[in-house]
């Protein structure tokens, strides 16, 4: 069998905050000397022993100083990571400056359509909650995810850009910065034959779409997939465990136990 690739997500899929953590939860990331995010206390060995199996890379929308918080246990830090939507990705921490030149390129002619979004943004965003990421992408903080959905609306007619909500969070991304597109080239550098992509979001749809296995959280975010090759996750059921579960499973791994995570 050729090269696996775990193409994970992070925040809401692996990674989750303070506020949806359980006691014996591992934090792995500090804001300001605060707890900020945590992994199940499972994670470490089950990353431990898929990443003996495919090549775990996680794919998020955080800017590369927002990935750089986390400290992944010693046994199961990746050595590679994509962040800002696809656009940068990073080999032991450092830039890769191919794939980093390539993703410049591809936005170029959005470089118009980023500056009119912030200018958009700084008249109806307070000052602080909105920036440009890395040089890709523009993002707005909102108070909840009502406000959210709110300025969707009015930016969305107005650009070309792509506009998500997460949550109370709004992305404006170039079309070619997308999480789909970082799938497809991360199977060209590491020559995979087979991608498991997990996401919880709609900006995590893209990569899905490519995946041979998508892993999923709700119904919604399925719908359009192929049956034979999605896994839906069980109400009752943690996200970050099911991921972790079905991962493994997928690429034959099993914990130092002998037991499948």
């Amino acid at each position: 069998m050729g090269r696996t690739i775990f193409a994970s997500d992070l925040d809401n899929t692996l990674l989750f905050s303070h506020k949806h953590a359980l006691d014996d939860d591992l934090c792995v990331e500090y804001l300001d000397g605060k707890p900020q995010g945590y992994l199940p206390p499972g994670a470490p060995a089950c990353l431990e022993a898929l990443m003996a199996r495919a090549l775990f890379i996680p794919v998020t929308s955080r800017s590369v100083e927002q990935y750089r918080r986390i400290c992944f246990p010693r046994r199961c830090r990746p050595q590679y990571a994509v962040t800002t939507n696809g656009g940068l990705l990073l080999a032991d921490g450092e830039i890769d400056p191919d794939w980093r030149r390539d993703s410049l390129r591809a936005i170029r002619p959005w470089r118009a359509a980023l500056e009119e979004m912030l200018a958009a943004l700084e008249e109806r965003c307070p000052a602080g909650r909105f920036r440009l990421v890395d040089g890709m992408f523009a993002f707005a903080a909102c108070g909840d995810p009502l406000e959210a959905r709110a300025l969707q609306a009015r930016l969305a007619g107005d650009t070309g850009l792509d506009v998500a909500v997460s949550g109370r969070k709004v992305y404006c991304f170039p079309p070619p910065l997308n999480k789909g597109a970082a799938v497809r080239r991360l199977r060209q550098r590491f020559g995979a034959e087979r991608v498991i992509c997990a996401g919880d979001s709609p900006i995590d749809r893209p990569m899905l779409e490519q995946a041979d296995v998508a892993i999923v959280p709700r119904e919604d975010l399925a719908a359009g997939l192929p049956r034979r090759r999605r896994l839906l996750c069980g109400p009752e059921e943690r996200f970050s465990e099911f991921v972790l579960r079905q991962a493994a499973a997928q690429v034959g791994a099993r914990t130092p136990e002998g037991k499948e995570p």
